[in-house]
């Protein structure tokens, strides 16, 4: 996923590897000096794009919402579906400080608001179609 962010230095975009938790929210690891969460604990007011590496079809997700750190039961919700879908992630960070909130890595959840789907094959080469709020919080 690629996450971007805003700060009076300007915007910024940075790759971010997720897992999706029900809520939905999109969770994700990252060093608390990154730019990146700099920016987001500053203003949690984010943009994403998940998109396959394949450019054609055109094809993908655009979101907007709120990022914020996880700690506590949250962010062991967060930990149990982060190694689900990266289990090589194993032992690569110090779990326990990850989940209290106190350590060089954090986790963060991104709660989209409004999300977009693009689609070439489905829509048409440059139309995104909303999704309605009531699916958005049906997923996943």
């Amino acid at each position: 996923m690629t996450l971007a962010t805003c700060s009076p230095a300007g915007p910024w975009a940075a790759p971010v590897l997720y897992a999706v938790c029900p809520g939905p929210e999109l969770v994700f690891l990252s060093r608390a000096s990154t730019r990146h969460v700099q920016d987001l604990l500053a203003c949690p007011r984010v943009a994403a794009a998940i998109h396959p590496d394949q450019t054609r079809p055109l094809r993908g997700l655009q979101l907007e919402g709120q990022a914020r750190p996880l700690q506590g039961r949250e962010a062991v919700r967060a930990l149990r579906a982060y190694l689900l879908r990266f289990p090589s992630a194993r032992g690569r960070f110090p779990v326990w400080s990850t989940v209290r909130g106190t350590g060089y890595i954090r986790f963060f959840g991104l709660r989209p608001e409004r999300a977009y789907v693009l689609s070439e094959e489905d829509f048409g080469w440059g139309v995104r179609r909303e999704v309605p709020r009531e699916v958005l919080a049906r997923f996943p």
